[in-house]
């Protein structure tokens, strides 16, 4: 608390269109009520998820009698009260830039995650360990308030900024009582769903944080129940599902769902045939691991994203409601939506016949004449114009059987599958299956983890890598990201 002139200072960190810049204006609207000075500052981060913007603020009571005092525009490091953030990484970042001092900072955060960019296009797994985190919060923290404030708020239809509200103020680390809180949200729009998600976050914070828990909950949730079939194809494919196993019940229902709406029920059924093939190899013993994990990936390499996918995606009416639950717009208000785009000379040749997909790649005056067509562009998705060119490119999918991108693609799943098949060794054929998650990205990426992935199974197949040990390290190496030097390095020592 501010004595003898001292300031509180409070550090805040929100990321993009979570409202870090109207709670800043809360506070400086309770302070001015409750009769303190507040100055505040920010530091604009960038776009979305790729850095957080950086409030902050420093509150003095005022004196009768005494000018406006002078504050300083920049946190500095041992000299923060209180320090909120949106998302449990940034209060690890706050931790790791030394602005939480365990003498002195109240660190309040929400516990959730939002994958920053660099966590997404990691070739291997590239997230932040939350618990890591909240250890380290709690460890260099003289007080850690924390729970799942997105959760939280999402269920009262607003978004985090008032729960972060209602945590500060719950945390009692303001000297504002709750009604000069509460008169800062009275009015505006969504004053109601404010108010609600305030109440519920004070409430949190005021008992120290911990979430709602079911003790009578198992850790790892109810069992898997297969549903009835309501449909002709729900009719066919379910039986099949039902003789498996249990244990792979879960995965492969979701893996059939994706591939009827990726393909049709036949693409479904190809997909079943390699999962029974799965379980043949495998064994309870080992709680059907190998199958659980091989329906997983197969699945997802299965609905793999090619163009027409892509416009299937974007024309999903979910899509839209997405949207307009992120920006906060309503049914009633109207939504444009630009998005960018950049087709390659590969991804047509894609979508061509085998033949003359191929003598398209290899034409260089046809690759230069089709690639001057092409290039990066916006489109307006919710035109007219746009919306039935992504219909026309979502229909694609029926012939998709014939294109040279399905071939591509059909190809390495099979040599996939075959050297897992054919592996003899179970140890092997686990670390031949866990290779599938390897397959992702698109463009030079998918090349690359596409190719390193056929690299190993090649090795498989030659009998040049024959232990499971190998394929590990191999994997590994092949994932730490973009440069080939690791990968490179593992498969020089595997020949010497």
């Amino acid at each position: 608390m501010s004595q003898g002139g001292q300031t509180l200072n409070l550090l805040i960190a929100a990321l993009g269109g979570e409202g870090g810049g109207v709670l800043t204006n809360w506070l400086i609207e309770i302070a001015d009520r409750s009769g303190w000075h507040c100055q505040s500052t920010s530091l604009a981060g960038v776009a979305q998820r790729t850095g957080a913007t950086i409030y902050y603020l420093e509150f003095m009571e005022r004196i009768a009698g005494k000018s406006q005092p002078v504050m300083s525009l920049f946190p500095a490091q041992g000299d923060i009260d209180v320090a909120l953030t949106s998302e449990i990484a940034e209060a690890g970042r706050m931790v790791s830039r030394g602005f939480i001092s365990p003498d002195k900072t109240t660190l309040i955060s929400s516990d959730h995650r939002v994958f920053g960019i660099t966590e997404k296009t990691h070739t291997g797994d590239g997230t932040a360990d939350r618990d890591l985190i909240l250890s380290m919060s709690g460890r260099y923290a003289k007080r850690f308030v924390h729970f799942d404030m997105a959760e939280m708020v999402k269920r009262h239809g607003t978004v985090i900024s008032a729960g972060m509200l209602g945590a500060v103020a719950g945390a009692g680390v303001l000297p504002f009582s709750r009604e000069a809180f509460e008169q800062a949200l009275a009015n505006g729009k969504g004053a109601a769903a404010n108010l609600s998600a305030f109440s519920e976050a004070f409430d949190c914070a005021a008992n120290g944080g911990v979430g709602v828990v079911n003790p009578g909950a198992s850790a790892e949730g109810p069992a898997f129940v297969l549903p009835q079939p309501t449909t002709a194809i729900g009719e066919e494919l379910l039986p099949r599902i039902e003789v498996l196993p249990p244990a792979v019940h879960e995965v492969t229902f979701q893996g059939v769902l994706k591939l009827v709406e990726y393909q049709d029920a036949a693409y479904a059924k190809t997909y079943l045939g390699h999962v029974e093939q799965f379980v043949a190899m495998d064994s309870e013993a080992s709680g059907f691991q190998l199958t659980r994990e091989g329906a997983r990936w197969l699945a997802l390499w299965m609905a793999f994203e090619d163009i027409p996918r892509v416009a299937q995606l974007k024309l999903r009416p979910t899509r839209d409601e997405m949207l307009r639950q992120e920006i906060g717009v309503t049914e009633a208000e109207p939504l444009k939506v630009s998005e960018y785009f950049h087709p390659r000379v590969e991804e047509v040749a894609s979508l061509l016949p085998r033949r003359l997909g191929g003598a398209l790649l290899k034409s260089s005056l046809w690759r230069k004449a089709v690639n001057n067509t092409l290039g990066a562009r916006q489109l307006r998705t919710d035109t007219i114009a746009v919306t039935l060119a992504l219909r026309f490119l979502a229909s694609l999918r029926h012939v998709r059987r014939h294109m040279l991108g399905f071939h591509h693609e059909w190809r390495m799943i099979n040599a996939w599958l075959d050297a897992i098949l054919t592996a003899g060794d179970p140890v092997l054929a686990r670390e031949l299956v866990e290779c599938g998650r390897m397959v992702k990205g698109y463009g030079s990426t998918r090349h690359r983890t596409t190719t390193r992935l056929m690299r190993i199974v090649d090795g498989v197949k030659s009998s040049e890598i024959v232990s499971a040990e190998t394929v590990s390290q191999l994997r590994s190496a092949a994932m730490q990201g973009e440069e080939e030097e690791p990968f490179q390095a593992a498969l020089t020592a595997l020949s010497h």
